[in-house]
């Protein structure tokens, strides 16, 4: 939906209501400060879904949420964080907030397209019937399947089995790679037809086209030497070396680029 379909869109359903951004009808939280009960956020999680609620108790502000806090001007405006949620389960709000996430398992909203969502000002002050959490989901083959291996990869890293965890690391790693080539317009027909592809080649692929500046490069390069070291029988027959968490930190850093 482009911002004309959204703005056409909001004329038909709240046809003469005043608008404000939501962005001047919000202040700002930073990070570590305290989100307070009752704020209303957007949220990601780790089960491919993007969540919007209304918080029941404080807490910290550690990144993984957008606190959107109503202001002075909200408050006299009669917007509440009820309304909020409300409007935010609206079928074409949710479709464009969809269109506008990104990551490939987090599900996230930019800030900056929260704030410049119109937020039509209610008429008189009315009590919704709203749900506590609205949850949307994004219908993505890709990232359904990225997410079962992000999940088992979760399930080894706090079981303490690290080795089985790198190894699920590199085949994420691999995949999002892939997937940054599609998206960088490599032609897939040249991908699927290639029997020895693997990460190293990709990866071979990205600098030969010049997108390796587009990618952790050294951090993928680092999970897939792990990766090998993980899974060649040759290596591990008498290896003393064990994998330890600290082992998983390049692939921190490839979740924090891609978003995941």
């Amino acid at each position: 939906m482009n911002a004309n379909e959204l703005v056409s869109a909001f004329d038909t359903k709240f046809r003469g209501q005043q608008r404000v951004l939501l962005g001047k009808l919000t202040s700002n939280i930073k990070h570590g400060e305290t989100i307070p009960a009752g704020t209303f956020v957007v949220m990601a999680s780790g089960d491919r879904k993007l969540r919007a609620k209304i918080l029941e108790k404080d807490v910290p502000h550690k990144g993984f949420s957008v606190p959107l806090p109503l202001n002075k001007l909200a408050e006299d405006s009669k917007v509440t964080p009820r309304y909020l949620l409300w409007l935010f389960s609206q079928p074409f709000v949710c479709e464009h907030l969809l269109e506008h996430t990104t990551g490939s398992v987090f599900l996230r909203v930019p800030k900056r397209v929260l704030e410049s969502l119109p937020v039509p000002i209610p008429k008189r002050a009315t009590k919704l019937e709203a749900a506590q959490e609205l949850v949307l989901e994004r219908d993505d083959e890709f990232a359904k399947q990225l997410c079962f291996f992000y999940d088992d990869y979760l399930l080894n890293v706090n079981n303490g089995r690290f080795r089985t965890a790198i190894i699920l690391a590199g085949a994420i790693a691999e995949m999002l790679v892939y997937q940054s080539l599609i998206e960088q317009g490599v032609d897939k027909k040249l991908l699927t037809g290639d029997r020895n592809l693997g990460l190293g080649k990709m990866l071979t692929y990205l600098q030969l086209l010049r997108l390796d500046k587009t990618v952790p490069l050294n951090h993928l390069r680092d999970i897939q030497s792990k990766r090998n070291e993980a899974v060649h029988a040759g290596r591990m027959a008498g290896a003393k070396t064990q994998f330890v968490k600290e082992d998983l930190e390049c692939f921190d850093n490839i979740i924090k680029h891609y978003g995941i």
